[in-house]
């Protein structure tokens, strides 16, 4: 006999995709290339003269819609609605604020791709190579503070709710900001790469790509009355989680011939020169005449096939991508720990462990 709160995996697959179906319908009614007055006016509001809707469709409109449709797992809306759910509250009735970390996501990844070089994204033309490097600096400024205003104009939720998100959404954006920082410092060689520990990795790997799945969490726990405690915890619990995802993604990139995901061939995150848990384990542990060619490899930004072999053998003979994938398990046994600690049982905490699963194995 099932357990009351157990899930099956056609539960799971039925949830998801009725709530993507869902979060694509909000996000298509705030954010989609129809072309209305009543869009502009959602996206703006009323102001004392008049916009230039033509203009603002050319450069705001339709190059948010051109990225947003390409798809994308939705993942981090899926945890903010996972996580009221396990709340108690239905998540169907908040599916516009499960919007919020979605948008901040689509601006980073414009930004992302200016500073990184990336001439394609989903598949297609990054937006910056589409529509030109101003429209896309702009318009990532513009969808990082978008969301605040999707959350002020409802009238859902009270003040003293809409005033937590707020500080959430404050110390999340100042972390995206240092993490890239310091990933770019790193890229462009401003520091010695060979001074980099694990715990400075740990820091830009939260930063970067824990932070908005933390905050999904935070918006579903604060949207379902949780305790500042239980708020911090599930936090951390989708940040950790994002961060054994990298890991995976990282291992994935020097040892398998193609990323699932069509981001590019094995060694292009050497070639990149990234600094990854796998290059700073290597990098404290080979002898000196590896280490040091390691990083003479990595600085070089590389496109040899033989040069990028030989990184990844010194990065094998150091242990170093079983040590990623022990440190990658070790975090999402730590991250689980939290969930049980932060939520009663539940279909939607069993749901959230599934989820953190089907994250992990790569099956999304």
């Amino acid at each position: 006999m099932a357990a009351k709160n157990e899930v099956t995996s056609e539960e799971f697959a039925d949830f998801i995709g009725s709530v993507s179906a869902s979060i694509n319908k909000a996000l298509w009614e705030y954010m989609s290339n129809e072309r209305s007055d009543r869009n502009i006016k959602r996206l703006l509001g009323r102001g004392g003269f008049e916009y230039d809707s033509e203009a603002i469709q050319k450069s705001i409109i339709e190059p948010s819609w051109y990225l947003v449709e390409k798809g994308g797992k939705r993942i981090r809306p899926i945890i903010t609605l996972l996580v009221i759910e396990a709340l108690g509250k239905d998540p169907m009735d908040y599916i516009e604020f499960s919007m919020i970390p979605e948008i901040l996501h689509t601006a980073t990844l414009m930004h992302d791709d200016i500073e990184d070089g990336s001439e394609t994204r989903r598949g297609a033309q990054s937006v910056y190579k589409k529509y030109g490097m101003d429209i896309a600096l702009n318009l990532g400024d513009f969808l990082f503070f978008f969301p605040i205003k999707v959350l002020l104009d409802s009238k859902k939720l009270d003040d003293a709710v809409k005033y937590r998100i707020l500080k959430a959404h404050e110390k999340h954006m100042i972390r995206i900001g240092l993490g890239q920082a310091t990933d770019i410092a790193w890229h462009r060689a401003l520091t010695d790469i060979g001074k980099i520990t694990e715990e400075n990795y740990m820091r830009v790997a939260f930063d970067k790509t824990g932070v908005l799945l933390g905050f999904a969490a935070e918006l579903g726990a604060i949207i379902g009355g949780a305790e500042d405690a239980d708020v911090e915890r599930l936090g951390k619990f989708a940040s950790m989680i994002g961060v054994a995802f990298q890991i995976e993604d990282d291992i994935l990139n020097i040892t398998k011939s193609e990323l699932s995901d069509n981001k590019g061939g094995i060694g292009d995150d050497i070639q990149e020169g990234k600094v990854t848990l796998i290059v700073v384990h290597a990098l404290n542990h080979a002898g000196k005449k590896d280490r040091d060619r390691l990083i003479e490899i990595l600085k070089s930004h590389t496109k040899s096939k033989i040069e990028i072999k030989e990184a990844i053998s010194i990065m094998e003979k150091s242990g170093s991508i079983e040590y990623a994938r022990s440190v990658s398990k070790s975090i999402v046994d730590e991250a689980l720990r939290l969930l049980d600690k932060s939520l009663p049982d539940s279909k939607g905490k069993n749901m959230m462990r599934m989820l953190a699963s089907t994250l992990i194995n790569r099956n999304v």
